[in-house]
């Protein structure tokens, strides 16, 4: 697993077709959008779109292989797990950016 710091609206990219950001942070829990490509499984490639209020220690799944959890929260910041293939690269999306 992965973990990286995110504000609201800082997107992690996860491998070349998921991006994933937080839009509201509170102490207990975080709204995160999701968006992309499902990466492997029976929906291999399918387009995603998804929301979600994920609590302090819980999780949102993107297809089989992807997983992305909330570890911890501290004011205006979360820190993300990010679990995925050990293939799949994930880093904060201004540095996929750059490249």
């Amino acid at each position: 697993m992965l973990a990286i710091t995110r504000k609201v609206d800082q997107w992690v990219q996860i491998g070349q077709s998921i991006a994933v950001a937080p839009t509201d942070i509170d102490a207990k829990a975080v709204r995160l959008i999701a968006r992309g490509r499902v990466l492997g499984g029976a929906e291999d490639g399918a387009a995603f779109e998804k929301t979600a209020e994920i609590a302090l220690g819980g999780e949102m799944r993107l297809g089989e292989h992807v997983v992305v959890s909330v570890l911890a929260i501290n004011g205006e910041e979360v820190r993300l797990g990010v679990q995925s293939p050990k293939h799949v690269r994930v880093h904060r999306k201004e540095r996929a950016d750059q490249k």
